[in-house]
């Protein structure tokens, strides 16, 4: 039986997914990139948040728990694991994919896992004022269908498309960074309601020691469209970041997300382990 048009997307994409992680673990790759960085060490370069994206463009791998739970219902448990991989083409240029597991239990005990919708974000940033501390850029995201509407974790047919502008700004010890993201939903079938989401992310990071840094995170979107538009869902993210050994590339992060506001009865609980090449 002929294959349909989307199935062969898919496959393609996924060829083409498997591709891009496959050379950021080449070691031809990863030789290329430390011989660039030994040639370049005066661009600006900034310490990757927990939540906050960070405006540099990076090399590395990253790894993500999170577990999301709701206080007036305590039955409900929502379990994410996510991969990412980013390489850096230059200092000013890079392409990530993002892959999400999720595992939820809901109140009447019913379970589902899956794989979520794929991310895929090329990232820019301006290394013109470098030299006073500044970063600017921006980028654009693209949610691709890779879930499940059967089981509400992700999508089977909806495109999601974000651009992005960032900027962060970096002096001796003290690190801002602040994102503003503007979500689209397409490819939406009958009946089905369009969304946009307006979002900002904001980060402070202070170098407290060579081997341990605090964060104070910020995270708030609100819908532009439907019946909640105009409804804030903010989170405040207090977190560390730890280097534990000798070897700087590796790190961990933990960070403690409190609802506020409308989700006051939110929590949720990130860690993260990065290796930057």
């Amino acid at each position: 039986m002929k294959s349909s048009p989307r199935r062969s997307w898919s496959f393609r994409f996924l060829r083409h997914a498997q591709l891009v992680l496959g050379l950021l673990i080449s070691p031809g790759v990863l030789f290329a990139q430390e011989h660039e960085h030994d040639e370049d060490h005066d661009h600006l370069h900034f310490s990757h948040p927990l939540i906050t994206e960070s405006p540099t463009p990076d090399t590395k791998v990253r790894l993500d728990y999170v577990v999301l739970w709701v206080n007036e219902v305590p039955e409900f448990r929502d379990h994410l694991v996510r991969i990412e991989g980013e390489y850096a083409f230059t200092h000013a240029l890079s392409l990530a994919i993002v892959a999400p597991y999720e595992f939820r239990t809901e109140p009447s005990s019913e379970r589902a896992n899956g794989l979520g919708d794929l991310e895929l974000s090329l990232k820019f940033a301006s290394l013109r004022y470098g030299e006073q501390g500044v970063l600017l850029g921006g980028g654009l995201s693209a949610g691709v269908p890779t879930g499940s509407d059967q089981k509400q974790i992700g999508s089977s047919h909806i495109v999601e498309l974000e651009p992005f502008v960032d900027a962060g700004y970096k002096r001796n010890k003290l690190e801002l960074v602040g994102f503003a993201r503007l979500s689209s939903t397409f490819n939406r079938r009958t009946g089905e309601e369009a969304e946009r989401t307006l979002a900002f992310d904001f980060s402070t990071l202070y170098h407290l020691h060579p081997k341990l840094e605090g964060l104070m995170e910020l995270t708030t979107s609100r819908s532009l469209v439907g019946t909640d538009a105009g409804v804030p869902q903010t989170f405040l993210a207090p977190g560390v970041k730890l280097y534990p050994f000798p070897n700087p590339q590796l790190m961990f992060g933990a960070s403690l997300l409190l609802g506020t506001g409308a989700i006051n009865d939110v929590k949720a609980i990130s860690l993260s382990a990065f290796y930057h090449f």
